[in-house]
């Protein structure tokens, strides 16, 4: 990908197409158009999702009603009274996840992803609940989630080409991402209000910018980062909007026009390094994701001749300012410092995300500073169901960084791609555990990257791929061969 490359194309090119907002559907290389991913022993998973699925098929009317059943029964959850039902509510709503285990999801209907609404439904009656229920939310981010991306296990479908292409122009998924952003909005200013008119403590007002930072961290900077990558002038708008939810608007310019270039080399601040721990990449990226984003825009400026003043930057950090003083006049001064610790909150998850997307992968420079083109085993995917419907499927990220202008309901699993054993929530938590991050992750990085054939990597060993290994075993083999041949000669004499 080169800089000058223009964000919006008619069609991207194989080296083009990680920064491009034109779709490209490419096939799954895994024996034919729309093929299921192939296992992975690594993956902890209790079972397997759309194996047996023939390549096309689509959702019945019952799988929708069912669907739209399940998120009926979670709203229903939310008006379950705290005061005489907590212990309904949490029950009720883990048993409703766990149903979903048989709900059938072929990628075509938009249902399954409208169950983000659980976060908020969570946060607020948790905060409702007070005292340490407050702060239930890890409970569920860090614990129950991770258990049902277990037990609910893997979704290996993938999609035919034409039904990629089909689902890509499809409104419904494309509305539901829009309608996120007024929903952050809502859920901004009700913490607001709470915060203020609450009648909450130090420790209820800790658990309410957690519970807010984990809504606008899983959803708002999820869904800005989805609609960032698209050609439309209304989500490119919607999706700032949702960072700047976060004091974290920069990220729009440095994402979309320096991580996707320079994704898996020493050029990108987003990509951590072979045996960096999370608490050493996250100062690393904050700070060198700004300052990425403030060179991107220095010579965007001095390309079109413009001022100072026209760079979008301090744009973003005005519209973050705005949002606090607006909720502040309207709801009361507490709100700015609410708006400023759960922007701070959102960010540690989104970054905690970052980090364990490409840990420690590289791509091969083809000579100096120039490097080859974006592929599948750049990322590491992850098909766990259960985070793939809350995350909007960016866990799938392998595809979305080779071909970025897809849509989150079009990305694919390669069998090309590396793969984490688990879901976010699980590898998050692991990653703030370094030590068990590095027993976790290095056996599944080196072996990926003996694969590698020929490819010399700049942090961490090299490992011999397994050509090399068979090569020098066939080597000592024929040595051996030959020193038993000339003992037996001598014997012979």
């Amino acid at each position: 990908c080169v800089f000058e490359m223009p964000l919006l194309e008619a069609q991207a090119s194989v080296d083009t197409a990680c920064i491009s907002t034109a779709p490209v559907f490419a096939g799954t290389a895994a024996g034919r158009d729309g093929a299921a991913k192939s296992h992975d022993s690594g993956w902890w998973a209790f079972m397997e999702h759309n194996r047996e699925r023939t390549p096309g098929r689509g959702s019945s009317w019952a799988d929708s009603a069912a669907w739209a059943a399940f998120l009926a029964g979670i709203a229903a959850c939310g008006l379950i009274p705290v005061s005489q039902g907590w212990c309904l509510f949490n029950a009720s709503v883990i048993a409703l996840v766990f149903l979903s285990i048989w709900l059938p999801d072929h990628g075509d209907t938009v249902l399954p992803f409208c169950s983000i609404i659980i976060l908020p439904i969570v946060v607020f009656k948790s905060v409702a609940m007070g005292g340490w229920w407050s702060y239930s939310i890890l409970l569920y981010v860090f614990g129950v989630i991770p258990f049902f991306d277990y037990l609910v296990g893997v979704d290996v479908g993938n999609q035919t080409r034409a039904v990629q292409r089909e689902l890509h122009s499809a409104f419904r998924f494309e509305l539901l991402t829009l309608l996120v952003a007024p929903g952050i909005l809502v859920c901004l200013g009700y913490g607001a209000w709470l915060a203020n008119f609450g009648g909450l403590s130090y420790l209820e007002l800790g658990g309410l910018c957690i519970g807010m930072g984990i809504i606008t961290g899983v959803i708002g900077i999820v869904v800005g980062h989805e609609l960032c990558h698209k050609a439309s002038r209304l989500e490119r708008a919607f999706g700032r909007l949702l960072l700047c939810a976060a004091c974290y608007g920069h990220f729009y310019v440095e994402h979309t026009l320096g991580h996707h270039k320079d994704v898996a080399t020493d050029r990108d601040p987003a990509t951590s390094r072979y045996g960096e721990s999370f608490y050493e990449f996250l100062p690393r990226v904050v700070k060198g994701e700004f300052l990425s984003a403030c060179r991107i825009e220095a010579a965007r400026l001095q390309r079109k001749g413009l001022p100072w003043w026209h760079s979008e930057i301090p744009a973003y950090f005005l519209v973050s300012a705005a949002m606090a003083l607006g909720f502040a006049a309207a709801t009361g001064p507490l709100a700015v410092p609410f708006f400023l610790a759960q922007s701070a909150v959102a960010v540690l998850l989104f970054e905690s995300v970052n980090y364990l997307e490409h840990y420690g992968l590289e791509r091969r420079e083809l000579q100096p500073g120039q490097f080859e083109p974006v592929q599948p085993q750049h990322s590491w995917d992850s098909p766990a169901r259960v985070t793939n419907h809350v995350l909007f499927k960016l866990e799938r990220h392998a595809d979305h960084h080779a071909h970025a202008g897809k849509r989150y309901q079009t990305l694919q699993a390669y069998d090309s791609s590396p793969q984490l054993p688990a879901g976010y929530a699980t590898m998050i938590l692991l990653a703030f555990f370094p030590p068990l991050w590095r027993r976790v992750m290095h056996p599944r990085l080196l072996a990926h990257r003996a694969r590698q054939e020929g490819q010399v990597f700049r942090h961490g060993p090299t490992p011999q791929s397994a050509t090399a290994v068979e090569a020098k075993e066939g080597t000592q083999s024929l040595k051996a061969d030959g020193h038993l041949e000339c003992r037996l000669r001598r014997a012979g004499a």
